[in-house]
């Protein structure tokens, strides 16, 4: 572990053995897939038609040329990024890494617009006027893969504010995510560790010190929201007996990483990313059953004075619960069937 930057947790070795294979299975399938575009597009509109489905299968080739070409020119930004600023020195200018926030916006508006165009979605957006100043704390809510992007497009490039990421190490796979988010203060989490203090801890040093400019994110459920996952965690709740809410759309939140960020950052307040619309992409399946095309997506951040949390560990579980109780209740207001093209 760097002593100057206590949240790494990852040999040098290790992450270049993982990006000497995505990288360029990446870049291969990126221009695979633009080669094969024209190929694909008459098979996928005549088994669109005969499947009752629509475009669906043509705008799911769209996003996925999007994300692709997005991750290619992600990594060859990031290799240009690395020589021009002498990315292998032990201390990173404060340019690179500014450039590197920069690189991550846009890799992150480049695929929530290719999402947002290919699928027609109707995207609305409040309370971003809420998100400044920081340092602050965002809670996001995780239903789909589109909503990791949905914090960075709407409150780190919108009011450029340098987000902190605690995210799920799952997405190291993705290769510019692993390549930036690892320039970048961010720290990657492993869901079920054995080293639950640990993790804790270095979402304490990550979080410390932030200035006015600057936030951390965290995604509390810990894990991608599905019926399976909430009638797991049910059970659980039930074998323990303790006295939780009773959610529908979310995942019970884990206190962990929240906890040691309201102990870092004393006086900083939250701000909730709440989100409905997006869960009719919860996964593929769902992706290709066209349930996210034509869809209303609202998004709606709102702060929370840091007043209005407790100041005891304890107490802040329960209210976080009560929190994502109210999330729960917001988005079964808006709850509406899924629609299909």
């Amino acid at each position: 572990m760097n002593r100057e930057e206590p949240w790494r947790h990852e040999s040098f070795g290790r992450a270049w053995l993982r990006r000497a294979i995505t990288v360029p299975c990446y870049s291969a399938a990126a221009l695979g897939l633009l080669i094969l575009t024209p190929a694909l597009l008459p098979v996928l509109l005549v088994t669109g038609g005969v499947l009752r489905r629509g475009l669906v299968f043509v705008r799911c080739l769209v996003l996925a040329n999007v994300y692709f070409l997005a991750e290619l020119g992600g990594i060859l930004v990031s290799g240009y990024l690395w020589l021009r600023h002498s990315g292998w020195r032990r201390s990173p200018s404060e340019a690179y890494l500014a450039a590197n926030f920069q690189l991550q916006a846009r890799w992150a508006r480049v695929i929530f617009a290719g999402a947002r165009w290919s699928f027609g979605l109707r995207v609305q957006v409040e309370g971003t006027d809420q998100v400044p100043p920081g340092p602050v704390i965002i809670l996001g809510r995780h239903a789909s893969p589109l909503d990791n992007l949905v914090p960075a497009v709407f409150a780190a490039a919108r009011h450029r504010l340098r987000l902190r990421w605690v995210i799920n190490r799952w997405l190291l796979r993705d290769p510019c995510l692993d390549i930036v988010g690892n320039r970048l203060p961010n720290v990657f989490v492993e869901t079920g560790s054995q080293e639950p203090r640990g993790q804790s801890a270095r979402v304490h040093a990550l979080a410390s010190g932030l200035r006015e400019d600057e936030g951390v994110l965290i995604f509390p459920e810990g894990a991608l929201f599905s019926p399976g996952r909430l009638a797991r965690a049910r059970a659980k709740q039930a074998e323990s007996g303790a006295p939780l809410p009773v959610y529908r759309h979310v995942l019970p939140p884990r206190g962990g990483a929240v906890l040691a960020a309201l102990a870092a950052l004393p006086g900083a307040d939250v701000v909730v990313c709440a989100h409905r619309g997006l869960d009719a992409a919860a996964d593929y399946r769902s992706l290709l059953s066209g349930g996210l095309v034509g869809r209303e997506v609202l998004i709606d951040f709102r702060r929370i004075a840091r007043a209005d949390v407790p100041a005891l560990p304890e107490d802040q579980l329960r209210w976080l619960s009560g929190v994502w109780a109210e999330l729960d209740a917001w988005i079964d207001a808006g709850a509406e069937p899924p629609q299909t093209e």
